[in-house]
């Protein structure tokens, strides 16, 4: 693709547009200063010029800037622009302004081009505020009423000329339509132009009156220029209260007011908005792993795709954990939530792959009567997403959802977290021998497929699966010289490990994960009696246990050990069958059976 052509380092239509203001300013300028040499100007009118120039030429250097980058800044040199338009016409204010804007430009090196054209646009405008007094004539000595209305009727003209010619350049260099540029820049410079117009009212009379008197002007313009600098350093003060300084999102102050906001505006008008709360999913290992700087990179990549969702306003609370609020309902949030997820997932932030996020929505007044009934139906579904797979947005369901208060949550937190830690010392146990490395992970795949045979309901599939996991946690208390012994056990340390039921079980005695508890406890048991710890027989011992027991079996008997080699699973399911309805419940075999004969990859696992 060509790139477009340029003059002087601009477009060629704003490069014209530049040209056709210059083309008008400068020839105003000589002008200008030929009227000043036929004028012959006295030395008081000459001295007056150039007081009202240093006070022009003073202001445009210390302008006040209106927001917190420094781009925009207010100017009171229009002040003294107007006032010498009026009290000495044309000829004076156009040099005036156009030497001011000139050298302020000129002290912070603007381009060329730029400097050119605001001079120009400043001559233009001071000329134009020029036209009340040159089309109506001033007296020599004009009353306070006719002079205020030649200094308004000029301000309007200044304002209007500038605004105008402005938007001109931003409109070409931007490709927006003018009609779209001028109107709000008449609109924001209405309370600039009344301030303006009115204070050079004033300082028009006051040189009138007495020049002296014109000092009397500096307490009004020192309160204008300290009142614009202290709204601006609250206005930053307020939003940085408001915004996350990595992010620049809303913090949760700033979600908590929109909150409220939100709920007053749905209370008035009927009209329902919607909640989403967000959680990276799994991002603490992403810090671990790559580090804090990629870590915040994840966040800021998340924040501007938050920001960017139409129809919402998006906040950061810390961490990992942000929010959405909609201003639609709770079906369309969801959408948008979905999309969300998988933009992220297009996005390869890190080496291991994309990052993905967990959403739960609830929707005001549809699910929530107030502002903390929203926010613990939302959680509670963000909770669900979390609890079934992650990377998932979930929205609210009563039926579905359950909603902890924030004792249970604070419980299902602290419960999360002793499990996560139980199953590492899982992890542990059999990292200590290589001969039973992923034993208790094989254990729970066989134990998850002998559940779904069995025809059982998702989450008892989903506990023999944890069950199959944890089943052999007691072995943590067990000797390393007995559980890596490479001969058959002594009485006295099979007695030892008789016992690791009745430890596991009482690591997982406060966890809150029952039945998985007993299943733990009674997965040696045997159908015939002959089991430990209890000697429970058939249907007295519970099915998970039984379900374990089969599993853990067909493992141990497939897998190498120390005393033996691995038997084939042909093998292993012979053993079974022979020790059906003794020590096995037959129809947790028969279910093994069939699980390996769909699945029988499971079989070499």
């Amino acid at each position: 693709m060509v790139p477009p052509a340029k003059v002087l380092g601009l477009p060629i239509r704003l490069f014209a547009y530049v040209a056709a203001v210059t083309a008008v300013g400068v020839p105003l300028m000589i002008a200008s200063l030929g009227a000043i040499l036929v004028d012959r100007p006295s030395i008081r009118t000459g001295a007056s010029v150039l007081l009202f120039f240093a006070l022009a030429l003073l202001a445009d250097l210390q302008p006040v800037p209106m927001d917190e980058s420094g781009k925009s800044e207010l100017s009171i040199a229009s002040i003294f622009i107007v006032t010498t338009a009026i009290l000495f016409g044309w000829h004076y204010a156009v040099p005036l302004a156009a030497l001011s804007v000139g050298v302020t430009y000129g002290l912070a090196r603007r381009p060329v081009s730029r400097c050119l054209f605001n001079i120009s646009m400043y001559a233009i405008a001071a000329w134009a505020a020029s036209l009340p007094a040159t089309l109506l004539g001033t007296s020599r000595s004009p009353n306070a009423a006719q002079l205020t209305a030649l200094v308004l009727a000029g301000a309007l003209l200044h304002l209007v000329t500038n605004v105008a010619l402005v938007s001109g350049a931003i409109s070409i260099s931007q490709g927006v339509p003018y009609h779209r540029v001028v109107a709000p820049g008449l609109r924001n410079g209405g309370a600039v132009f009344v301030t303006m117009a009115f204070l050079a009212a004033l300082a028009a009379n006051l040189w009138i009156t007495h020049a002296w008197l014109l000092v009397l002007l500096a307490g009004p313009l020192f309160t204008l220029t300290l009142y614009q600098r202290s709204a601006l350093h609250s206005r930053i003060a307020a939003r940085d209260a408001r915004t996350d300084n990595l992010t620049g999102l809303g913090n949760h102050r700033s979600y908590q007011a929109t909150l409220r906001e939100l709920i007053a505006e749905s209370d008035r008008t009927g009209k329902p908005f919607s909640l989403a709360l967000i959680d990276v999913d799994n991002f603490k290992p992403v810090n671990d792993t790559y580090g804090h700087p990629a870590g915040d990179d994840v966040l800021i990549l998340l924040s501007e795709m938050l920001g960017s969702v139409e129809h919402a306003r998006a906040f950061r609370f810390g961490g990992d954990e942000f929010a959405l609020l909609f201003s639609l309902d709770e079906i369309r949030s969801y959408g948008a939530s979905e999309q969300i997820q998988y933009r992220l997932g297009l996005v390869e932030t890190l080496p291991a792959g994309p990052v993905t996020i967990s959403t739960g929505i609830a929707s005001y007044p549809t699910h929530a009567s107030s502002a903390e009934e929203l926010q613990r139906t939302a959680d509670g579904a963000l909770y669900w997403a979390k609890q079934h797979g992650k990377n998932r947005s979930c929205l609210y369901s009563p039926s579905v959802v359950r909603i902890y208060s924030p004792e249970e949550l604070q419980r299902e937190t602290e419960r999360n977290a002793r499990l996560r830690a139980t199953k590492n010392l899982v992890r542990f146990l059999d990292a200590r021998d290589p001969s039973t490395a992923r034993h208790s992970e094989t254990v729970a795949a066989l134990a998850e497929g002998i559940g779904l045979q069995l025809g059982l309901d998702a989450q008892t599939v989903e506990q023999l699966r944890l069950a199959g996991l944890l089943h052999d946690l007691g072995k943590i208390g067990v000797p390393d010289a007995i559980l890596r012994a490479p001969r058959p056990l002594t009485p006295d340390e099979f007695e030892t490990v008789k016992r690791h039921p009745e430890f596991g079980h009482s690591l997982l005695e406060d966890l809150g994960i029952e039945p998985i508890g007993d299943w733990v406890l009674h997965h040696h048991e045997h159908w015939n009696g002959s089991g430990y710890p209890d000697g429970l027989a058939g249907q007295e011992i519970p099915l998970g246990a039984r379900i374990v027991l089969v599993a853990d079996a067909f493992e141990a008997i497939t897998a190498d050990r120390p005393y033996r080699r691995a038997q084939s699973a042909a093998a292993a399911l012979a053993e079974l069958n022979e020790c059906a309805g003794t020590q096995f419940d037959p129809q947790v075999v028969t279910a093994l059976e069939r699980h390996l004969a769909d699945e029988p990859v499971a079989a070499l696992a």
